[in-house]
Order: C-alpha cells, then structure tokens, then sequence
C-alpha cells in the first residue's frame, strides 16, 4: 500500500490535481473577503507592520522611527485602498502589464507548489551522463599575441603583419620580445592559463571565439579583433574533465529538482492553456496558427 501512494506521488497528473487545487484553493481565500462592495474595511496586521519595519531596516540599516514607520503604514493603506478602487473601476482589465504579471504569478505559484520526489542514484547518474559539461571546470587556454596597430601602419597593416608571421614561423621558440615584430598595445603580450571568459574579457567575444579552435604550437594571423590586427600563438590547452558523480552529487541533485520543478510547472499550464478554445478573427496580417492543443 506505501508502495503505490509512493508511486501515485510521483504520477504529473497527481502534481497537476494538486496544483490546481492549491491555485483555486487560494484564489477563493483571497477573493472571500471582497464578496460585498460594502466591505470597506482595510485591515493592517502585526505581522504588516513587522514586515513594513524590516523592510524599512534592510534598506537604510536602521530601524524607522515611530513618525517613519507611521509614514509607511499610511502608504501602504493608501496602496490598498487605491487597488481595491482600480479593481472595483475594472481599471485592471485590457492592461497588457497587469495581465502579463498576474500570468507570472500563476507560474511563479504553480512552480511553488510542486515538490518532485527524491531522485534515486540511477535517476542522477542518468541525468548526469547527459548533462556532464554542466560541472566541469572552465578549460584553460594559454596564448601569446603580437599586435599591429592599424591607425599607425593604415594600408600596410595586414602586409606588416603577414611577413611578421613568416618571419616568427621560422623561429624554434617564441622571441623574448615581441615589440621587435608589432606594435606596443595596453594588453599583454602573453596570457597564461586563462579561460575563455576571461579571455572575452580582454580581447572580446569574436576574437576569442577563433582563437580557442586554432592549432595549438604555431603561429596563426592576421586576425582582427577591436582593437587591430593580431598574430596569435596558442601554446596549450588543457581541457578540463568532468568531475566524479559523487564529486558533485549535491549539485546534481539541485539541478535536476530544478529541470523536474520547471518540466513538471510546464505541462501544467499548458493543460490550463488546452482548456480554452482559441478564436482568432480574420485579420490582413498573414498568419500561420499553431495546431489545436498546441502550447501558444
């Protein structure tokens, strides 16, 4: 018998029951108290003004005076009673932003209420083998560069830096200075063991994204980047391996939650979205509709 209610735990729909329960549960609770357009009543609470105070303490490291935090509770009152006006005026509805965030806060509540079960050991070494390049560590990329500056070389940049290349093939060992080949730049000619984020950092996207693919050992140009031409040896790669499953075992639990939480809070709200049927009126914008059941 545990057996099975462990088993119907673990069944979508259950989550998907219980979900909309808990959503339509909570949307008459709150509703309840707005049954009457007599109910004029705004109800401040301790755990209100508490609130109110902490929130006052976090943003100005220190606690509000009584005049302060009087001030607060008379705008969050104030708050109040303009929302239940806006509302009781229809002021919410045919608002593209009201919409939008009441939609998220479906999501955000559907996502709150789904618990996945505890993976087992199978479960994660399965999700792991799919996922491994998500806890490995950054490879490492060590690259030494000669800079040729077009705004002091203009036509003969790429010639200069194209006989520069040949002349440093034919070396055995890179030069210890490098000024003799190119031009001096604010950047260094030569980066150790740096990863392809922090390479990024310092010579941009574009020209990161070509070097790291280059044949390691030989010089290799011109290439360009923001700020002029470059020749770039990249004299090692070490390539980082994928860590032991039981290495990073609590990681790999959170995130496999975290994908079930989001896969799971998905399928429910596209069988809210299966629930309406959709009537798109004829329009001279050319269309092309999803099929029925599909998610919008």
């Amino acid at each position: 018998m545990i057996e099975k209610l462990k088993q119907l735990a673990r069944e979508p729909l259950v989550h998907f029951l219980l979900i909309g329960a808990g959503i339509y549960g909570l949307y008459g609770f709150l509703a309840g108290g707005n049954d009457t357009d007599d109910d004029r009543v705004v109800t401040v609470s301790a755990g209100d003004i508490q609130s109110l105070a902490d929130q006052w303490t976090r943003l100005w490291n220190r606690p509000p005076t009584e005049e302060e935090l009087a001030g607060v509770i008379r705008d969050q009152v104030r708050v109040q009673i303009l929302y239940r006006e806006a509302l009781n005026m229809g002021l919410d509805s045919g608002d593209v932003v009201i919409e939008r965030r009441l939609a998220q806060k479906v999501e955000l509540l559907a996502r709150s209420l789904i618990t996945p079960g505890e993976p087992t050991d199978e479960e994660l070494r399965a999700w792991y083998s799919e996922n491994p390049e998500a806890f490995k560590q950054p490879d490492l990329f060590t690259v030494t560069q000669v800079f040729f500056d077009p705004d002091k070389r203009e036509a003969t940049t790429l010639d200069d830096a194209r006989a520069a290349l040949e002349r440093l093939r034919n070396l055995d060992e890179v030069p210890a200075d490098l000024m003799n080949y190119g031009d001096r730049l604010m950047l260094q000619n030569y980066y150790p063991q740096r990863t392809e984020l922090e390479l990024r950092r310092v010579f941009g996207a574009g020209f990161v994204d070509q070097i790291v693919k280059l044949e390691p050992g030989i010089w290799h140009g011109p290439i360009l980047s923001g700020y002029g031409t470059h020749l770039v040896l990249l004299n090692e790669v070490i390539l980082s391996p994928p860590p032991s499953f039981e290495d990073v075992k609590p990681q790999i639990r959170e995130q496999w939650t975290a994908e079930q939480v989001e896969e799971l809070s998905e399928r429910f709200i596209n069988e809210l979205v299966s629930r309406y049927e959709v009537d798109v009126e004829e329009t001279e914008v050319p269309l092309t509709l999803p099929n029925r059941g599909a998610t919008p």
